[in-house]
């Protein structure tokens, strides 16, 4: 059957087995630690209402109240011990790691671009170049034993299908499919990011100045019935650990200086006229986005061993 690069859509099922493992791993443990994270927190908010709620409670239930408030408290404490045994967070950097790697080896395979080019073992040279990057992180390989989708075909048919394609072809697939489908997901990633920054910050500005007002009034006042302070500013702690974890203002820069770049190299290739130069744009999109991907692992203290993650 005859393909041309309309009828061709990349989706995850048709990279190889490696990054569909990874990619499903690495979601899967991102979802599991930021829960983790958010009950954690969640449960010094719930610790310090119930704790503060004494005053307001007949002197029979104050204990039962103060025994509330450590349980949930010792509950947090569980679920902090957990999530650090655990380990989601190396989960899902380490095997996203490995899910972009695999993603730029495998356009570099179907665009023919070094060191793809030549048909000579091509599969057996893909095939090493995957060993590499699994090998790359150590304790890698533990977290894809079973993952869904990790047991597919390194090579699929569809990557043959795309390599197989005409070089006009083939460039119409690749600017389609890789160079607007990343910059795309950058520019909408920065703004998503940018959106939840600045709803974060004046989320724990408003609590920071709402415990200050009240702080105040009670100065005046000689002291109130129930001190709203303590959870006011527990509150604004965990809504301001949760804006870190998440680095929204880190990432909304980053992304956006992806997009950006990405969007000049789409300049570029529209204006593209001669084939033999289409290995180039490939070469320039690739490295930048493993630039964007290598800072990601570099903030993250992820090992890279350069040779195999960062220059293929």
């Amino acid at each position: 059957m005859d393909y041309n690069s309309a009828q061709l859509s990349m989706s995850n099922e048709h990279y190889p087995g490696l990054f569909q493992g990874a990619d499903a791993v690495s979601v899967s443990a991102q979802k599991t630690y930021f829960l983790l994270q958010w009950a954690h927190l969640g449960s010094l908010v719930l610790g310090s209402v119930v704790a503060a709620s004494t005053v307001l409670a007949p002197g029979m239930m104050h204990a039962w109240l103060y025994a509330a408030s450590a349980i949930v408290l010792a509950l947090g404490l569980l679920i902090f011990w957990i999530g650090r045994s655990r380990q989601d967070d190396k989960a899902w950097f380490d095997c996203r790691a490995i899910a972009e790697s695999v993603k730029t080896v495998t356009w570099r395979f179907m665009m023919r671009v070094p060191p793809f080019e030549s048909e000579d073992r091509v599969g057996e040279r893909f095939v090493a170049a995957l060993r590499e990057i699994r090998q790359a992180i150590p304790g890698a390989e533990a977290h894809l034993v079973g993952a869904e989708g990790a047991d597919a075909c390194p090579i699929t048919d569809f990557m043959r299908q795309a390599r197989s394609l005409p070089v006009g072809e083939r460039k119409q697939f690749y600017i389609e499919n890789r160079l607007r489908n990343q910059k795309s997901w950058y520019s909408r990633k920065g703004s998503v990011n940018a959106s939840y920054g600045v709803r974060w910050f004046w989320t724990t500005a408003c609590l920071q100045a709402l415990a200050i007002t009240i702080a105040i009034i009670q100065a005046a006042a000689g002291g109130l019935g129930f001190n709203l302070v303590p959870i006011l500013t527990t509150c604004a702690a965990a809504v301001a650990a949760w804006n870190q974890m998440k680095r929204h203002d880190e990432l909304k820069k980053t992304y956006a200086l992806a997009s950006q770049e990405l969007a000049e190299l789409e300049a570029i290739a529209s204006g593209l006229t001669t084939d033999s130069v289409f290995p180039q744009l490939v070469e320039q999109v690739e490295e930048a986005v493993s630039r964007e991907h290598t800072m990601w692992c570099a903030r993250r203290d992820v090992p890279l061993r350069r040779n195999n993650l960062r220059t293929w």
